[in-house]
């Protein structure tokens, strides 16, 4: 790769950390969903002025639940004037108030994306502890009947057997297709959690054991694929491939990205929040600066490691190039080779 003419093709604000959620398989955990923990506008403002100086024209703003974040119509409306699209991922409650929604409908982001955490009210109870599930269809309808958006699910172990139903629920609520990531390695205070991962092989057979009864409710499926395309029946994946129904690689393997915290610190990953590699105003200050700091050695060497080869098998792999070994932060929790091994018996 030749970092010297590296361009930073999208950025994701992270603006707070409060949430009306606890997903015990979020990322975010760690974080502990501080109210206090948000981004301010006038931050928020500097960094996507030097993301719009760098030739990014897409941002998506996260959190914690950024639904939540106080500035949130000032800064849709800010980059509407500055020509930047805005990609929101949200659970999609609080689009049920109807003074929020009446007041999102004026500064709304450009898509919105829902993310589902249940088909009815006892999936809902049993995974997050919520028992707003009306409220929460309610604001799911809402945004895809009134806004460009899109629905997606982190397929993890409470999800195991009840994908169909889920998927069905999207669609009753006027999704056009959903998209299904698979849930990765969380950090907490360092230590690498799998609890809530389905392992690789149980994961394969889950999907491969619904996977036409998800095609018959929809036909519009994306798997982020965060496997590695060898575990899978190669037949599987070239149908995927040729329906469009699979994107892969990451940005930490693309390196075409960035990631900001609350403060202004730059890391690596959204996971990786406790490891950040810089910061707005110590590190850099401005587009030249931002690509210079991402360029250098130091740098450089964090995202070689991160995405190097999982296993020297890799190397000869007609899908690495489109598969990239998978999520790189899985192998925090898992053997490559001895995932490898298992594929081969």
């Amino acid at each position: 790769m030749d970092v010297s003419k590296r361009v930073i093709a999208g950025a994701w604000l992270t603006v707070n950390r409060k949430c009306n959620f606890r997903c015990p398989w979020c990322y975010a955990e760690g974080t502990e969903y501080k109210q206090e923990d948000e981004m301010s506008f006038s931050l928020a403002k500097d960094l996507t002025n030097i993301l719009k100086t760098a030739g990014v024209k897409q941002i998506t703003i996260i959190g914690g639940e950024p639904t939540l974040w106080n500035p949130i119509f000032e800064y849709n409306q800010f980059c509407r004037d500055q020509g930047i699209r805005t990609t929101m991922p949200t659970n999609g409650l609080r689009f049920a108030d109807d003074d929020f929604f009446e007041k999102y409908k004026k500064s709304p982001n450009d898509l919105v994306g829902i993310s589902l955490k249940a088909g009815n009210q006892k999936q809902l109870k049993d995974s997050i502890g919520c028992d707003k599930f009306d409220d929460l269809k309610k604001g799911i309808v809402r945004v895809c009947s009134n806004f460009d958006s899109a629905i997606s699910l982190t397929y993890n172990t409470l999800y195991e057997n009840n994908l169909p139903e889920i998927v069905q629920f999207a669609i009753d609520c006027g999704a056009k297709g959903i998209k299904i990531d698979f849930c990765s390695t969380v950090f907490e205070n360092g230590k690498a959690k799998s609890n809530y991962m389905v392992p690789p092989k149980k994961l394969i057979s889950n999907i491969l054991r619904d996977y036409e009864k998800i095609y018959k409710i929809t036909n519009h499926i994306i798997f982020e694929m965060s496997i590695p395309f060898c575990l899978w029946p190669r037949d599987f994946i070239k149908d995927l491939i040729e329906k469009g129904q699979i994107v892969s690689i990451c940005q930490i393997i693309k390196r075409n990205a960035v990631i900001f915290n609350t403060d202004g610190k730059l890391q690596m990953c959204n996971s990786l929040f406790d490891y950040p590699i810089g910061k707005y105003k110590e590190d850099f200050y401005d587009a030249e600066t931002l690509l210079n700091f991402l360029n250098c050695p130091q740098n450089i060497k964090y995202y070689d490691a991160l995405s190097c080869y999982p296993s020297l098998k890799c190397r000869d792999c007609e899908w690495y190039s489109a598969c990239g070994g998978g999520c790189p932060l899985r192998w925090a929790v898992y053997k490559p080779n001895e995932i490898l091994k298992w594929k081969e018996v």
